[in-house]
C-alpha cells in the first residue's frame, strides 16, 4: 500500500515538475553541480585515504619510525618518525614481540640496468627479504628473495615488474634465469611480479637491500641521496594493538638509545601507525579533507538555492495545497508529496552529477598519472561501490535539505485563509525570515570558500615566484649515478667526476661545466652544523642550514660571482684540507659585518665527529631548499665535491649553453657526451632548473585548482540564490510597495529598501563567513595550515577585504535588478495584484 503511494507520490510529482521547467531545470543542474563535485571528491579521498591496500589483512601492515620528543614535526618526519641506520632497523626487528615479520625498503630508488648492451635507469626498490612475504604477493614468474640473497657479496639478483617485463625485455616467459647488469655488476633475473604491483610506491624493479648497501656502523655520515636508512614496514601479530606495538618499539627505542648515547640518545620514543599513513602524510590527508569539506560546503549551498526556489513554488502553489487540503489530504500527505518532488529533483541531480562525476574522476586520474612525480601505483580514481552508497546518502540529504522545511511550511497553511486570500499566494512572514537566513547562510559559506581558495592561490604563487637567486632557464642539468658494482672505490668515483668535468668543459657545445649534488637543482642536503668558536649546551642548541657538495666552476656556471675569497679547485681535497664556502646570509648570521674567511665550520654528527672546514669564500644566496620549506633563514655553505670524502655516487651535471643558444636545447649533447665517457651510465632527470621547480609544483597546482573551481562555483551559486531571494521578496511585496508609493514614497526610497534587505544580509553573511574562517585558521587549524600553506599568512586583511569586495559587488548586482523593478511599481497595478 505505500509503494503504491509512493509510486503515486512520484507519478504526480513527474507530472508537476514537467510543468515547471525553469525551476526543474535550474534545480537539477545547481544539484548536479554539488552532487557531481561531492562525488568526484569522495573518489579521491576514497583513493588516497580510504581505500588502500588490497593485500591480505591489510589492517595489520604497519609502518615504523623512532621519535625524538622534543624534535620538530618535521625532525620527526610529521609524526611517522625515522629510521637513523639499518643497524637500528635490525635491532627492533631482533628486539621486537609484536610483528610476525618485518622488513626495509628504499623505495624511488635509482637502478642502473644494461640488458643487451642498451643501459637504462629504472625508479626500483632496495627490498630486504620479508617484503613481498609480508604483504602476501609472489612473483607469478619465478622465486622470491631468500635471506642468502639479501648478503652481501651473495650472486647479485633481481625480481622485474611486469611492465618493464613487457615493455623492455618482450615479455620474454624465459627471462628468469637470463643474466643482466644491475649498477654496474652482473646479474640474474629470478622472477617477475604480477601486473599493476609496485609496491612500495611505483617500482619498476627490486633487488635486495643489503645485497647492494651492506650494513654499516651507526654514525657514519650519508649526505642526501647517499643517505641509506631504510624505511620498515612489519605485519602485527594477530591480537597485537597498534598500542601495544607502539609501547614494544618505544621500550626498544629508549634501550637502543641507552646503548647507543652518541647516536640515538634523543630518539626515545616511537611511532608504530597504520602503513597507509607512510605514504600519504598527515598534510596531504589534511588536503584531501579539507577539500571534500569544500565541496560539501558547496553541495549545501547548492540545497539551500534548491530550498529557496522551493519557497518560492510553494508560495504560489498555497491554494493548489489549500483546495487539496479542503478535499481531505492530511497534513503529512502534503509533505509526503512535496517532499517526493524533492526527491525527484535530487534524483535527477544526482544522475546528471554522476556523469560529471565519472568525466572528471576520469580527467583527475590521467592529469595525477601525467604527473612528473608518479603517486602511488595503488591510488586508483574510480566510481566504485563506496563512492556510490556516498552519493546515495548525499542525495537522501540533498532531498531532506532542500525539501523537507519548504514541504513542512507550506502544509500549514490554513486552507480558508488561503482561499479568501483570492489565490495571491502571499508567502508568510516566517516563510520570508527563512529565506533571508538562508541567503545570510549561502553568503557565510561562499566567503568561507573564496577565502580558502584565495590563500591556496596566494600559497601556490608565493612557490612560483620564489627567487632561487640565478637565471633558471639559463643552465641545463642531468642527473647521473656511479654504482658500487661499475665504481666500487671512492677513487674510481672522484677519477670519473674529474675526468667528466674536463671533458665536458672542453666540449664545443657548452661554454661551462660543473656539477653539484643537489637533486633535480631543487632540494640540497641540510642539517645541524656547529661553528668553530661556539659553545652548545645540548644537541639542540646547534643551528640548522643548508649545505651543498659542488665542483669548482659551479657558481660561475651558474652566473654567479665570488663576493669575497675564491672558489674552488680541482685541487680541493677533505683528505688534505677541509675547506666550504659560505652564503652571504650565513656569514652575515655569524659574523655580521666582519669577513667570514679563515673561519671554520662543520656539519654537526654525534655518532662521528667531522672535521673543521675552513671558510675560503663567500658567495651570493642562492635558494637551496626548493619551494616547499617554510624557513626564512637561507644560511648554508657548499663544500667540494671532487674531494669528498666519502665520495658521492649521485651527483647533477650542469652545462650551460654559448651565447645564442637555448639551455633547454642542450639535452641530446650532455647524454651523448656522458655516453661517451660510460657507455653503460645513463642520464635521467633531465632539464633546466625552471623545468624542475614547475614539475615539483604540479600537485599543488591541482589543489590550487580543485579550491578554485570550488569557490567559483559557490561564487555563482550565492549570486543566484540572493537574486532569486531579493525577486521573490519583491514580488511577494508588490502590493506593499503600491501602497507606500501612493501614501508618497518615491522611487529612491523603495530602492533604498529592497537594497539595505541585501545590504544587511550581505553584512552578517560576510562576518560569519569570514569569522568563522578567521577562528578556524587563528585557533583551531594553525598548525595544519603552517604546512598547506606556503608563507602566507591565513589571517592576511587584503585577502578578506578583496572577498568581501567581490561579494558586495556581486551582491549590489543581484539586488539592483529586483530593487529597480520595485521602484517601477505602478500603484494602481499593485493594488489590484494577485
Amino acid at each position: 500500500m505505500r509503494f503504491d503511494s509512493f509510486a503515486q507520490d512520484v507519478r504526480v510529482g513527474f507530472r508537476v515538475l514537467l510543468k515547471d521547467k525553469v525551476f526543474t531545470l535550474l534545480a537539477v543542474l545547481v544539484l548536479a553541480l554539488g552532487i557531481g563535485g561531492s562525488m568526484t571528491q569522495f573518489a579521491v579521498v576514497n583513493a588516497i585515504v580510504l581505500r588502500g591496500f588490497s593485500f591480505p589483512h591489510p589492517e595489520q601492515l604497519v609502518g615504523v619510525g623512532l621519535i625524538d620528543p622534543k624534535g620538530s614535526d618535521q625532525n620527526n618526519n610529521f609524526g611517522l618518525g625515522n629510521i637513523p641506520t639499518a643497524q637500528d632497523y635490525e635491532d627492533i626487528k631482533a628486539a621486537q614481540h609484536s610483528f610476525t615479520m618485518m622488513a626495509g625498503y628504499l623505495s624511488g630508488s635509482t637502478i642502473n640496468v644494461t640488458y643487451k648492451n642498451n643501459p637504462q635507469r629504472y625508479t626500483g626498490g632496495y627490498v630486504t627479504e620479508d617484503l613481498f612475504k609480508i604483504i602476501g604477493v609472489s612473483p607469478v614468474l619465478g622465486r622470491d628473495f631468500t635471506a642468502e640473497d639479501n648478503k652481501p657479496g651473495a650472486p647479485k639478483v633481481a625480481i622485474l615488474g611486469d611492465e618493464i617485463w613487457r615493455r623492455d625485455f618482450n615479455a620474454d616467459p624465459n627471462i628468469v634465469g637470463q643474466s643482466v647488469h644491475i649498477n654496474g655488476k652482473a646479474a640474474t633475473i629470478i622472477g617477475v611480479m604480477p601486473p599493476n604491483f609496485k609496491f612500495p610506491v611505483s617500482e619498476e624493479l627490486w633487488t635486495p637491500f643489503y645485497n647492494e648497501f651492506p650494513l654499516t656502523p651507526r654514525g657514519e655520515l650519508f649526505i642526501g641521496a647517499n643517505n641509506r636508512a631504510p624505511a620498515v614496514m612489519g605485519r602485527l601479530k594477530p591480537g597485537v594493538t597498534l598500542d601495544q606495538a607502539n609501547a614494544d618499539v618505544v621500550a626498544i627505542a629508549r634501550h637502543i638509545a641507552q646503548d647507543n648515547p652518541k647516536t640515538n640518545q634523543n630518539l626515545t620514543s616511537a611511532s608504530v601507525q597504520p602503513l597507509l599513513n607512510s605514504f600519504t602524510g598527515v598534510q596531504l590527508r589534511q588536503i584531501v579533507w579539507a577539500m571534500l569539506g569544500a565541496v560539501i560546503l558547496v553541495l549545501l549551498i547548492a540545497c539551500v538555492n534548491v530550498m529557496n526556489m522551493q519557497f518560492g513554488r510553494a508560495a504560489l502553489r498555497a491554494k493548489e495545497l489549500a483546495i487539496r487540503g479542503a478535499l481531505g489530504a492530511t497534513r503529512w500527505r502534503l509533505v509526503g508529496q512535496m517532499l517526493t518532488e524533492s526527491l525527484v529533483v535530487a534524483v535527477l541531480g544526482a544522475a546528471a552529477g554522476s556523469i560529471l562525476a565519472f568525466w572528471a574522476v576520469d580527467l583527475f586520474g590521467r592529469v595525477v598519472q601525467a604527473a612528473p612525480f608518479p603517486p602511488p601505483y595503488w591510488w586508483k580514481f574510480s566510481i566504485d561501490g563506496r563512492v556510490l552508497i556516498f552519493t546515495l546518502a548525499i542525495t537522501l540529504v540533498a532531498t531532506v535539505v532542500s525539501g523537507l522545511l519548504p514541504a513542512f511550511l507550506s502544509s500549514r497553511g490554513n486552507a480558508a485563509e488561503v482561499l479568501k486570500e483570492g489565490g495571491r499566494g502571499n508567502s508568510s512572514r516566517l516563510v520570508n525570515v527563512i529565506t533571508r537566513v538562508l541567503v545570510v547562510g549561502q553568503i557565510a559559506l561562499t566567503a568561507a570558500l573564496l577565502i580558502a581558495a584565495t590563500l591556496q592561490i596566494k600559497s601556490i604563487r608565493n612557490q612560483t615566484k620564489l627567487d632561487y637567486g640565478y637565471d633558471e632557464n639559463g643552465v641545463y642539468a642531468a642527473r647521473i649515478a656511479l654504482m658500487e658494482g661499475a665504481y666500487p672505490s671512492e677513487h674510481q668515483r672522484r677519477q670519473f667526476f674529474t675526468r667528466a668535468v674536463r671533458v665536458l668543459r672542453a666540449n664545443p657545445q657548452f661554454e661551462s661545466a660543473a656539477m653539484t649534488d643537489r637533486f633535480r637543482m631543487t632540494f640540497a642536503a641540510g642539517g645541524q652544523y656547529e661553528v668553530d668558536g661556539q659553545n652548545y649546551l645540548t644537541d639542540r642548541d646547534r643551528p640548522r642550514g643548508n649545505f651543498e657538495s659542488v665542483s669548482d666552476n659551479y657558481f660561475a656556471t651558474l652566473g654567479l660571482k665570488i663576493l669575497e675569497g675564491r672558489d674552488f679547485t680541482v685541487d680541493d681535497s677533505d683528505s688534505k684540507q677541509p675547506v666550504a664556502i659560505v652564503n652571504a646570509s650565513f656569514a652575515r648570521k655569524h659574523w655580521g659585518n666582519q669577513s667570514a674567511l679563515g673561519h671554520r665550520v662543520r656539519i654537526f654528527n654525534p655518532g662521528k665527529e667531522q672535521p673543521w672546514r675552513t671558510i675560503i669564500g663567500v658567495v651570493p644566496d642562492t635558494l637551496m631548499q626548493g619551494p616547499f620549506d617554510q624557513q626564512t633563514d637561507n644560511a648554508g655553505f657548499y663544500m667540494p665535491l671532487l674531494g669528498a670524502t666519502p665520495a658521492t655516487q649521485f651527483c647533477t651535471v650542469l652545462v650551460r649553453p654559448r651565447a645564442g643558444q637555448r639551455a633547454d636545447t642542450l639535452g641530446p649533447a650532455l647524454s651523448k657526451a656522458v655516453a661517451e665517457l660510460d657507455s653503460n651510465l645513463p642520464t635521467y632527470f633531465a632539464g633546466t632548473p625552471a623545468q624542475f621547480h614547475n614539475e615539483v609544483l604540479s600537485g599543488n597546482r591541482v589543489i590550487t585548482t580543485l579550491f578554485t573551481i570550488f569557490g567559483i562555483v559557490a561564487f555563482v551559486l550565492s549570486g543566484v540564490g540572493l537574486y532569486g531571494v531579493m525577486s521573490f521578496s519583491v514580488s511577494q511585496r508588490t502590493q506593499e510597495f503600491g501602497i507606500r508609493m501612493a501614501l508618497g514614497a518615491d522611487a529612491i526610497r523603495i530602492l533604498r529598501m529592497v537594497m539595505s534587505q541585501g545590504a544587511w544580509q550581505l553584512a552578517i553573511g560576510l562576518i560569519l563567513g569570514a569569522g568563522g574562517v578567521a577562528l578556524l585558521v587563528g585557533v583551531v587549524a594553525a598548525a595544519a595550515l603552517k604546512t598547506i600553506l606556503f608563507k602566507v599568512n591565513p589571517l592576511d586583511p587584503t585577502t578578506y577585504l578583496a572577498v568581501a569586495g567581490l561579494l558586495t559587488l556581486v551582491a549590489a548586482a543581484s539586488c539592483f535588478v529586483p530593487a529597480r523593478r520595485a521602484t517601477r511599481v505602478d500603484p494602481m497595478v499593485a493594488l489590484r495584484y494577485e
